[in-house]
């Protein structure tokens, strides 16, 4: 969902907010990203610790895609303690509880974007808020905590009572 993103981009150059757009990877997408965000910043890819350092460095994190099945870099971010702006659309949108722990936007919508955006960068007891939220259901998915629950929901269905059909 590039266009998307390259137009919400626009919109918060063409209003003067006070954001740095930061890209880290290097997908072949990145040409196109650099010809259509002269002013952002792209690291290409980074290591581990690095993009660990990259997320601590944020202010929130703008995820636009449509496509991913996971989103593992929504649950990274959610688990960096940043707040999130992502499409409604894509596996990461079971992720956000929209003004909970995160803004889910229409995914071709650059105006719900910006607003967002705007509204986050302007407001830091909410960054806050969605940070916490963000941390708290991160938790949740360590692999120990969705081992517990597997386990223990065996032992529910395990307990369960047959009942015989009527004949």
């Amino acid at each position: 969902n590039l266009e998307t993103l390259f137009r919400t981009y626009e919109k918060v150059q063409n209003f003067n907010l006070k954001v740095n757009f930061l890209i880290v990877g290097d997908g072949i997408a990145l040409k196109a990203c650099k010809a259509k965000m002269k002013n952002a910043v792209f690291t290409g890819k980074v290591d581990h610790q690095t993009l660990s350092i990259l997320y601590a460095s944020a202010t929130l994190f703008l995820f636009t895609s449509v496509s991913e099945t996971y989103g593992n870099v929504v649950l990274e971010a959610m688990a960096s303690g940043l707040p999130c702006i992502i499409a409604d659309g894509g596996g990461s949108s079971d992720f956000i509880e929209q003004g909970i722990n995160g803004y889910k936007c229409d995914p071709f919508d650059e105006y719900d974007y910006f607003r967002r955006i705007n509204h986050l960068i302007n407001n830091e007891q909410l960054r806050n808020d969605f940070s916490a939220k963000g941390l708290e259901f991160s938790r949740n998915l360590s692999w120990d905590h969705l081992a517990a629950t597997y386990f223990d929901e065996l032992v529910q269905l395990s307990e369960l009572k047959l009942v015989k059909p009527l004949a």
